[in-house]
């Protein structure tokens, strides 16, 4: 079984390139308009469906009917979805056996809506499923290690959450939680 190894990549200054990510986040005004999290995530899908067919990949959708929409940047949103299925589609496509993307929406308590993204890949040890989020922290051999903090600043400046769940086998999950639309 293939594991992801971790390591740092050679970081400038961590601290200050985060920072400048944050504030470009913070400065510019977000193109905030009403979104179907499950376009987003249909949307996605379908531009990359053709890395999903050359890696042998099947997809998986369970998106909930009656979701609530959210109130957020419809790009910024969508570079995050791009980011985590592509980190799940490096995953799994060197693996032997099934290779299984499954994304899945759904509404959780206090107004909010929760999307998962889950691969049958090399899998991401539990200890390192908050350390993947750190900056220039990568499991890949030629990874920057900034998307994932990247994502996360993204996320949160929509007042959302995003985090890992690893598995001491194969496959990761990844979560995030965004506000629903007020109505």
């Amino acid at each position: 079984m293939l594991k992801r190894s971790a390591h740092r990549t050679n970081p400038i200054d961590s601290a200050a390139s985060v920072s400048g990510i944050r504030s470009q986040f913070e400065r510019s005004a977000l193109s905030r308009e009403v979104i179907d999290v499950n376009e987003i995530n249909r949307e996605t899908i379908a531009l990359l469906r053709g890395e999903t067919v050359r890696y042998n990949i099947s997809v998986r959708t369970e998106l909930a009917a009656d979701l609530p929409q959210i109130v957020g940047d419809r790009v910024q949103l969508q570079q995050v979805a791009m980011n985590l299925i592509i980190n799940s589609i490096e995953a799994m496509k060197d693996v032997d056996g099934i290779r299984e993307l499954a994304i899945k929406s759904q509404r959780v308590e206090k107004e909010q809506v929760l999307v998962s993204v889950s691969d049958t890949g090399v899998g991401l040890p539990p200890k390192l499923a908050e350390q993947a989020f750190e900056p220039f922290f990568t499991t890949k051999p030629h990874g920057t290690g900034m998307g994932l903090r990247v994502s996360r600043s993204i996320i949160e400046s929509h007042g959302g959450r995003l985090w890992a769940v690893g598995s001491s086998g194969r496959g990761a999950t990844f979560h995030l939680s965004l506000p629903t639309a007020p109505c």
